[in-house]
């Protein structure tokens, strides 16, 4: 019986280096450390984000009612103690309808849904689904490019209040039937 029991104890002493060198690794490949994922900003949004300037934008998309009209709309975050302005909108066939500059408190933010007197009136060849390049500039001499969505007046965004935008004579009008601004889709009850 001694024997045998002398025969299983070399068999846990080198279990035991064994599961050291484990729980060493386990720590080393695991998610601690320097530049963790858990340490990175993760903005889950609907938007654009952009936080390379010293004003950053937030959640930013373009909101249509209907083709080749919306606003702009997300947050802008000053992150400078001074105010700071957001002084033009622009993009290729993108024209500003209506603007005023956007002036954000010194460390403060804004969103340009709420918060600003006059919103931010887009126009150009546009619809719902497409993805507009955006340059923002600011008083403080920057500019950023955004890849900005353009959704749909429906949902969580009938709560802000839809803006008209004057075409004029040379605007078009969105077609009874067009299918991209409606809210509700239509669907054969029969197939479900």
């Amino acid at each position: 019986m001694i024997a045998a029991e002398a025969r299983r104890m070399p068999h846990r002493r080198a279990t035991a280096p064994v599961a050291v060198l484990a729980l060493l690794l386990g720590g080393a490949l695991s998610a601690c450390g320097f530049d963790a994922p858990t340490d990175r900003i993760n903005t889950i949004a609907a938007g654009s984000n952009e936080r390379s300037a010293q004003v950053d934008a937030l959640g930013i998309r373009v909101l249509s009612a209907r083709a080749g009209e919306g606003r702009l709309i997300g947050s802008l975050a000053n992150n400078t103690g001074d105010e700071a302005a957001l002084t033009d909108v622009s993009g290729e066939g993108i024209s500003l309808a209506r603007f005023r500059p956007v002036t954000v408190a010194g460390s403060a933010g804004l969103n340009l849904a709420s918060d600003v007197p006059a919103p931010v009136l887009l126009t150009g060849e546009f619809a719902a689904g497409q993805v507009l390049t955006l340059d923002l500039a600011f008083d403080t001499g920057e500019t950023v490019t955004l890849d900005v969505p353009v959704v749909k007046y429906c949902g969580q965004y009938t709560q802000i209040p839809e803006p008209v935008v004057d075409l004029g004579s040379s605007g078009e009008e969105t077609p009874e039937g067009d299918a991209t601004y409606l809210c509700e889709h239509p669907h054969d009850d029969e197939d479900h």
